[in-house]
């Protein structure tokens, strides 16, 4: 697909999108029946949706994976995914079927990678809930001043290298609490008692997929406002370690700055620790990382690609690890006008619309193969006729709203 990119920037200055989408609603796996075993072959599940009985005994990978495992260059994904009890599976869609990749056209300031990428310790549902994600469960004491959370047990950075509850107070101790990548403590980790005195949190790990949070007054918002944070209340710290002055002394982070292409040290942790999502060679817990290929792993580039996290912690209702999907990629347009163009040509599978773009969009359809959907009055799609399984109706509006229009778990091939 990256050659056929090439070929439409060639044409249009630019190269767009073929995707397809499904919404999640997410949450535990309750079932209690003894799950049956899906067929697998070169890491491809096989047979038909309607006979094959929902459930499994084995996980399955796509086949670029699978084809790694026999190479020897990557572990069993046993070893790669946390066991049945801990593994985050997806219940509520249509099951999908892997694909290579899906382009996407985006403006300079254009959030879209990172929303569709990041995970959380705990997302938002629909009703406003907060429901699991990275972390299993929480449960907080009657006066809203002590949280406690559980992780999943078996989860691993990109890298392959164990996450536990070591991360999330590495994250809280010695990134935020001293301010060391430039952000200002923030808000959820504060409270103001009666008097308008202002408290800090204290991070105590309990053991390896257990922490503690203790706020010194009432703090019924913390997970809420962590949500505004996307969740993220965890970092590498086998990668951090080896950044951070505290630990290797300032002369020898300063030159390990200057070695990664920074300015200086302050620079370089902001980048590894608020952009993360986006470094290449930074372990993320995300689905996708920024492809390590030089020419495509920028995202100030005219085009670059995130590509498939082989440790990701998720799996469909038939243990199909996700994503579906192998790589993400992103080509940088000038405008508005030229997403139309790419629009009613056909090049892109899902286009997110304007109000004002409805009707032109509308006219173009039969010539570029899509439909028109209408999710909100500020909310509308076009949408390739092939690509199956994308809602008519947003089934989850405010998990879209607060983080991008485009913000819908999985879209995938079918």
């Amino acid at each position: 697909m990256r050659r056929k990119c090439m070929v439409y920037t060639a044409v249009l200055s630019l190269t767009m999108l073929c995707l397809a989408a499904g919404c999640k609603k997410g949450g535990e796996d309750n079932r209690t029946e003894e799950p049956t075993k899906a067929p697998v072959i070169s890491g491809e599940v096989v047979g038909t949706e309607k006979e094959e009985p929902e459930g499994y005994e084995t996980y399955a990978e796509a086949r670029g994976l699978a084809e790694k495992v026999a190479a020897g260059k990557l572990a069993p994904i046993e070893e790669r995914l946390p066991g049945k009890e801990e593994i985050y599976e997806e219940t509520e869609f249509v099951v999908g079927t892997y694909s290579d990749d899906v382009q996407f056209a985006v403006e300079t300031s254009n959030p879209l990678a990172k929303d569709l990428v990041t995970e959380g310790l705990f997302r938002l549902g629909e009703d406003g809930s907060i429901l699991p994600n990275v972390a299993k469960d929480y449960t907080v004491n009657e006066d809203f001043t002590k949280y406690t959370v559980y992780l999943r047990k078996g989860l691993r950075w990109s890298d392959g290298v164990m996450f536990t509850a070591d991360d999330c107070v590495f994250f809280y101790n010695k990134l935020c609490l001293p301010e060391t990548f430039g952000e200002t403590l923030w808000s959820c980790f504060t409270v103001k008692d009666e008097q308008g005195k202002i408290g800090k949190a204290v991070f105590t790990k309990l053991d390896d997929y257990s922490f503690e949070v203790l706020f010194p007054s009432p703090k019924p918002d913390f997970l809420t406002l962590l949500l505004e944070h996307g969740g993220v209340c965890f970092a590498p710290e086998h990668y951090h370690v080896n950044l951070l002055p505290e630990y290797m002394g300032a002369d020898a982070a300063a030159a390990k700055a200057k070695d990664m292409g920074f300015d200086d040290t302050a620079e370089m942790l902001q980048k590894t620790v608020t952009d993360a999502w986006n470094m290449p060679g930074v372990p993320t817990l995300n689905s996708f990382v920024i492809s390590e290929e030089e020419d495509i792993n920028d995202v100030k580039g005219e085009y670059y690609e995130f590509v498939r996290n082989p440790f990701y912690w998720k799996v469909d209702k038939k243990g199909q690890q996700l994503p579906y999907l192998d790589r993400l990629g992103f080509t940088r347009i000038s405008g508005e006008d030229q997403k139309m163009l790419l629009t009613t040509e056909g090049f892109l599978g899902v286009s997110i619309l304007k109000s004002e773009q409805i009707e032109e969009a509308k006219a173009g359809a039969e010539r570029g193969g899509y439909c028109v959907y209408t999710w909100t009055d500020a909310l509308s799609y076009a949408v390739k006729t092939e690509l199956k399984n994308f809602p008519e109706n947003c089934p989850d509006e405010a998990a879209v709203r607060g983080i991008g229009a485009a913000r819908v778990e999985l879209w995938y091939l079918e």
